[in-house]
């Protein structure tokens, strides 16, 4: 691939760090893109991120986002469209009210200043599973909140031995073939509840994921109040999760920050002398 230098957008959401492209950049990349993100997400040795959203306008109020992961893989990310959202409503794409065309469907969305709230279809609950290999012997609940979480309830969410619980548990063959996230939660003093999310695609903890909050909540719903609970990642940024009736169906709201950091452009020695990628 030939290397070039791009304008992004450093963004946040939660804790979650995502590099924006926009229209232009993203056709100068056309093509490259899986490449390309696995080298400019690479922390220490280019800008880093935990992924990449392409952002573009759609239409009348409509965006087209995708999402790639460190690895390469597009997927969902609910933290990262959360950022499209406040990206497009900065750039004029559409208003604080939009429909986002992401890899699972069209997700509305509603920008009002850093916060930014996305309505989505309930999580799909697979039910318990009981996971035993070598030294790992962990039960938990499997959730499809847009992509698969396996949630375990802990004691001590901060004490949960996630670094060996994660590579061993995304790769199962319970998973198999695509593999899961893995989540620990755990309620905290205040009400508020714990998180912390081994994501595969980046391989390895993230200061926060979208997508892990609405799965934890979906786990202890009975024990959420009707007005919703808030989720408090490994970053300390909060989100807040709620499950709403929206024009008659059944949805969950995920609502938290999502805030610009920096903008620049990549220098092309930031994606250059990398091992194939």
């Amino acid at each position: 691939m030939t290397e070039r230098r791009v304008r992004f957008t450093k963004m946040s959401g939660a804790g979650n760090d995502f590099i924006v492209l926009g229209h232009d950049a993203a056709q100068d990349l056309a093509g490259e893109l899986p490449p390309w993100t696995r080298k400019a997400c690479r922390r220490g040795v280019s800008v880093g991120a935990d992924g990449v959203l392409v952002v573009e306008p759609g239409g009348e109020q409509r965006v087209r986002v995708r999402f790639f992961n460190p690895d390469g893989g597009e997927s969902f990310c609910g933290n990262g469209s959360r950022c499209a959202a406040r990206y497009a409503y900065l750039r004029g794409f559409a208003n604080e009210s939009m429909i986002l065309g992401t890899w699972i469907g069209e997700v509305p969305a509603r920008v009002d200043g850093e916060v930014v709230r996305l309505y989505l279809a309930p999580p799909e609950d697979r039910g318990s599973c009981r996971i035993e290999e070598d030294d790992v012997r962990v039960e938990g609940r499997l959730v499809v909140a847009g992509v698969p979480h396996f949630v375990v309830s802990v004691e001590d969410v901060t004490e949960a031995p996630l670094a060996v619980w994660g590579p061993r548990i995304r790769h199962h063959r319970h998973f198999a073939p695509g593999g899961t996230n893995v989540d620990v939660i755990g309620w905290k003093p205040d009400g508020s509840l714990a998180i912390r999310t081994w994501e595969r695609g980046v391989e390895g903890e993230t200061l926060a994921c979208g997508s892990g909050a609405i799965a934890a909540a979906a786990v202890v719903r009975n024990q959420v109040p009707a007005s919703g609970v808030r989720v408090v990642p490994a970053s300390g940024v909060s989100l807040f999760v709620a499950f709403e009736q929206r024009a008659g169906r059944a949805s969950v709201v995920l609502q938290g920050d999502a805030r610009l950091i920096f903008e620049a452009t990549l220098d092309a020695e930031a994606t250059s002398g990398f091992p194939a990628c």
